[in-house]
């Protein structure tokens, strides 16, 4: 199937989920993240936050366990510049003033003086709908992340979250895409 095919099924797929069963595979997969990464050693983690309504994997518990565990770790968050399709980078703090965007997407108030340089992000986890057995994933379709990981270090680890197991392949790749290093589900860790 086509991402744009592909965006639509699993839009739909997520909604029939329940608030419950968000929650208890969001926690499944945080477990699963901090049992398989060496936390300790990454400085810097991106981590988009969920868009709730959506049924999108909960990231919070990763974030409130960084925080709480990993006290020289650093969260950054993402801010949407729908103008260009790119996105600003802020510190992540426990109390960051937060605003809804204008897709639903809770992200920094601009006015705080956060800001992250790319260059200093070692692990990305990815928002996806939907991603296949070759690693590559569907987001949702204005190519903000596969801007991101442009400017981002080679070696930044590429981490993808999703409810669901793969599709065995997305028809349209294209030489924008970027492929991940691993994506996690409820039950497994997927490594390309």
């Amino acid at each position: 199937m086509k991402k744009k095919e592909l965006r639509k099924l699993f839009g739909k797929r997520r909604q029939t989920l329940t608030t419950a069963e968000v929650a208890e595979g969001s926690q499944a997969i945080a477990r699963l993240f901090f049992s398989f990464f060496a936390i300790e050693n990454l400085k810097a983690i991106h981590i988009y936050l969920p868009i709730r309504r959506q049924n999108e994997v909960d990231t919070f518990p990763i974030i409130y366990t960084i925080q709480e565990k990993y006290l020289h770790n650093q969260v950054v968050v993402p801010r949407a510049l729908p103008e260009t399709s790119e996105m600003e980078h802020y510190q992540w703090l426990p109390d960051m003033k937060l605003q809804l965007n204008k897709w639903g997407i809770l992200e920094p108030d601009p006015t705080c003086n956060l800001q992250y340089a790319v260059t200093g992000i070692d692990l990305v986890i990815l928002p996806l709908m939907t991603f296949d057995r070759n690693g590559y994933r569907v987001g949702y379709g204005r190519g903000f992340y596969d801007r991101f990981l442009a400017q981002c270090r080679p070696n930044v680890i590429k981490v993808g979250l999703s409810l669901f197991d793969p599709i065995l392949k997305i028809d349209d790749i294209d030489s924008f895409d970027v492929q991940m290093d691993y994506c996690i589900t409820p039950t497994q860790i997927w490594q390309w």
